[in-house]
């Protein structure tokens, strides 16, 4: 290894420390100076990234796209490329963009939901409350279950609580808990096209906010669910012209009526819905809303 690729392997570390601890502007310093050494994707990467949290959204499609242009396999570098450059909106995010955001946080996760004020299980959970009788009768799955925020909540009222998820270390957070029956580490189309058994409910909070198309979901229920089976979840409320969008955040939103007609389509009757602030993001209120559907 020659010595500018060991200097550039070192400052990238460096660069990686200072954006760790929120040091924005050296952070940013010194990915500069490992791109004068060595270009490398990490290292646009990195810079992309620190210039989006300053909200300098052009330098950082810039950089994002030099690390794409080094490393084009990466469907998650791809992916942050089409949150910024609006010319595109994938069916969903990639799978390798999914757990690259969520386990590199599983430990920290929960207390960064709580300081966002994260509301999803309540919002989920107030569509049943008084309706479900807590008797430990259902069949549950909770669909991209993460640290397992919904088990402590739906618990009382499931026979069986399976949870699936992309990213491993989140998974082991769930496990922790010790609340689910069975855990499964899978992309939640492939889980559900072959379920270990159908389910009378299947929970999806803070999920479809990276699957923007949901049609082949809501389209194969009568692989997962069991006739008269609830499809409970939560999304980011869009009001514009496009049924799905891509936001600069990698997240996607839904209108109600694109979740409505489909619904009808796939044999969906919607039953409640409920409106919150799904969380606080940047001293802002992001509109959310919860809906409660039962197959037909």
């Amino acid at each position: 290894m020659n010595s500018n690729m060991q200097s550039a392997q070192d400052l990238l570390q460096l660069a990686w420390q200072a954006q760790a601890a929120g040091q924005l502007d050296r952070a940013i310093e010194i990915y500069r100076k490992t791109l004068g050494l060595q270009e490398t994707a990490p290292a646009w990467l990195g810079l992309g990234q620190c210039q989006l949290e300053r909200k300098d959204t052009q330098a950082a499609l810039a950089a994002f796209r030099q690390a794409l242009a080094l490393m084009p396999q990466s469907g998650a570098i791809r992916h942050m490329v089409d949150m910024l450059d609006g010319s595109r909106v994938p069916d969903r995010a990639p799978d390798d963009y999914v757990v690259w955001v969520f386990d590199g946080h599983a430990e920290s996760f929960e207390a960064h939901l709580a300081a966002l004020n994260y509301r999803g299980p309540q919002m989920v959970a107030g569509l049943i409350e008084g309706i479900w009788d807590r008797d430990g009768s259902r069949a549950i799955l909770d669909l991209g279950c993460g640290t397992g925020l919904n088990a402590p909540v739906f618990k009382p009222y499931a026979a069986r609580l399976d949870g699936v998820d992309l990213a491993p270390r989140m998974l082991q957070q769930s496990a922790r808990r010790g609340a689910y029956d069975h855990l499964y580490k899978a992309e939640a189309h492939a889980f559900l096209r072959r379920p270990p058994c159908r389910y009378d409910a299947v929970l999806a909070t803070d999920v479809f906010i990276y699957i923007g198309q949901l049609d082949e979901i809501f389209f194969i229920s009568d692989q997962y669910l069991n006739k008269n089976g609830e499809l409970l979840f939560t999304i980011e409320l869009a009001e514009g012209a496009q049924p799905v969008e891509l936001r600069s955040s990698g997240r996607f939103r839904q209108t109600d009526d694109y979740i409505r007609n489909l619904a009808e389509r796939a044999g969906f009757v919607v039953v409640v819905t409920h409106d919150e602030a799904l969380r606080i993001e940047n001293g802002t209120p992001e509109s959310g809303r919860a809906y409660r559907l039962v197959r037909r």
